[in-house]
Formats: C-alpha cells, structure tokens, sequence
C-alpha cells in the first residue's frame, strides 16, 4: 500500500527559488560514458546530538561549498525526528518530498513516516502551536479535509532570522491547543490516517519564511542522517542534475548503487529528481533530489541523457552528500 494522500488533480503553486539561496560554485560536467572516482578526505568523525535534544543554537551548515563533482560534509540538522524512540524514525522512499509517484498523486509538500495508529507525535523543536484542529473547513492544502487532523508549530527566527514552521497531519488525537507554547520531543499528538491519509502514517512538513503551503521544502535536509540502531549512523544524499542547458531536470530517473568491498551491487534505489511546480529546493543547496539515510560506504549513481553518466563515491557516517552533474 502507497502511504500518501489521494490523487485530487495535479495542481501546485509556481515555485519560487528564497531570495539569497546559495547553491554549490560550480558545475561540473563529465563526458557521456565516462566514469568519475571521486577522492574524497573523509569528514571529521560526526558528533551528532541525539535527536531528542537537538537544540536550536547548535551548528547548522549554512554554506555547503561543493566545488567537486561530488563533496559531503557532517549535516547537523536543527529539527529532531517527530517519531520518538520506539517508533518508526525511517523517512518513507515510496513517495518522497516533490515527487508524483508517477504522475498517479498530487505533487509531494512533505514526507512520510510510517507508523503504527496511535504512536506518540512528537514536536520537532520548541515554538508556538499556531494551528490544531481539523482542515474540514479550513483551506490548508490543495483542497479541505486534505490533512484531517493537524498540528501547526511555529519557530520563531529559526534560520536565518527566518521562521519555520513544522506541520504534523493526519493525526488520530490532538493534546495541544493553539497559542500553547511546546518544548522538543512534547508529545503534541498520535498517528492516525484522517483526511486523505491512505495507511496509518505522519505526514510532516517544512515550511520556511510563512505558514503556506507553497513556502515547504524537503523536511530531509532539516533533520540529521539516522542513527539508526540496525545499521548504525547513517548518511544522506543531496544534489543537482542538469540538462546541457544547465536548467534542472524535472521527474529525471537515477539509479544509485549500493556497492561492498569487492565493487558487487548489495542494494539499488531509485530517485527521480523533484517535480517543478510547487515545491522548493533547500534555501543553501539549491537541490532537485534528495535520498535519506543511507548506509555508508561506496556508492555508484548512473543516469541516461543522451547517453551514460556515472559517478562513484563514498559516503561518510554522519554526512550529506551532494553530487551536481550537467549533461553535455
């Protein structure tokens, strides 16, 4: 079963790029067919603060400076997971931020986290509830009942002096009320399907400067990589995929390989680069596709543009990557 939200046509807002958005230096760009090894110095050893307390003066990396094909650094997000331990933390691959599923679904503000009906929701930082109720009569989305039960948390001067605003939906019981003031890890909720929920699951977005729905951006890239108890920390990927006119390619298949110590394939995903209308790339990276948390370790990326490109590197514990390839 897909965890998402029912298909009610295919509208958006026009997407528009935060003023002062930085976006990696260059472009590199690699011939058709040619393999790229990037050497890379591995990141100082992460010391990530466990995502319970996750505070909102901590470092945050406000300028990724990737003048390589391929650069990472240690991510340090300013949001914790809003499934507390016990729960499923696992951002959902199915149907990420920006994406259509095939053009089957409305475009993607948020991500999922998949859970059992009742789980604990958890604020992902302090702030001021500024919405809780249902959407029955109020237009928060592309239509009403879109989210059912919901909870809006502001954060005032969170970023940049810029607020944010974290989005809990689709919630079976709501224990705030709007004007109360939350604190990190307060539960404010518990998992449910209501609206247009299809599978118990939380929807959660991000949404940078107002309280709108065409101002949200990848919840991924304000949450540190994983530590995840299977696999231990985990890491992320970010980037930018260009066609030979080095605009972003939209809805753009790419395959990225797990690879073990011998160079054999262990895992395949699948990531599309983001759909154009509506969403918006992180205000720094100027990204168009995103994957969580990631074992870390050696990594193959192919795309077909008129013909192969491909780029292996290795991803550290505790980092997010970030690839930006144009096609000649």
């Amino acid at each position: 079963m897909i965890l998402g939200c029912r298909p009610d046509g295919d509208e958006g807002f026009q997407s528009a790029e935060p003023e002062g958005s930085i976006t990696p230096s260059s472009t590199a760009t690699i011939a058709v067919g040619a393999t790229i090894q990037v050497e890379t110095q591995p990141p100082p050893e992460p010391t990530l603060t466990a995502p319970a307390t996750v505070e909102p003066t901590q470092a945050f990396p406000h300028d990724l400076d990737c003048r390589e094909i391929f650069c990472q650094e240690i991510w340090q997000g300013i949001l914790a997971r809003p499934i507390g331990e016990g729960g499923n933390q696992t951002i959902d691959h199915v149907y990420p931020y920006a994406s259509t599923y095939n053009r089957t679904m409305d475009p993607h503000y948020g991500v999922e986290f998949p859970n059992r009906y009742g789980t604990p929701v958890l604020a992902s930082q302090a702030g001021e509830v500024v919405y809780a109720g249902t959407d029955d009569l109020t237009l928060l989305a592309v239509y009403t009942s879109f989210y059912g039960n919901v909870v809006i948390v502001k954060h005032p001067n969170l970023f940049l002096n810029q607020d944010l605003f974290t989005l809990y939906a689709h919630l079976s019981e709501i224990h705030v009320e709007v004007g109360e003031t939350v604190t990190l890890g307060q539960e404010i909720g518990k998992v449910g399907l209501s609206g247009a929920a299809l599978g118990a699951h939380l929807h959660f977005e991000v949404r940078l400067g107002e309280n709108a729905y065409a101002a949200t951006t990848n919840p991924v890239l304000w949450f540190s990589p994983l530590d995840d108890p299977q696999i231990g920390q985990t890491g992320s990927l970010a980037g930018i995929i260009l066609d030979q006119y080095g605009d972003p390619l939209t809805e753009f298949e790419l395959t990225l390989q797990k690879l073990n110590a011998e160079g054999v394939v262990e895992r395949t995903y699948y990531p599309k680069t983001y759909y154009p209308v509506g969403v918006n790339p992180h205000p720094i990276l100027g990204e168009n596709f995103t994957l969580p948390d990631l074992p870390p370790g050696d990594y193959r990326l192919m795309f077909i543009a008129g013909g192969l490109y491909e780029v292996t590197f290795t991803l550290e514990p505790g980092a997010l990557g970030f690839i930006k390839l144009q096609a000649d």
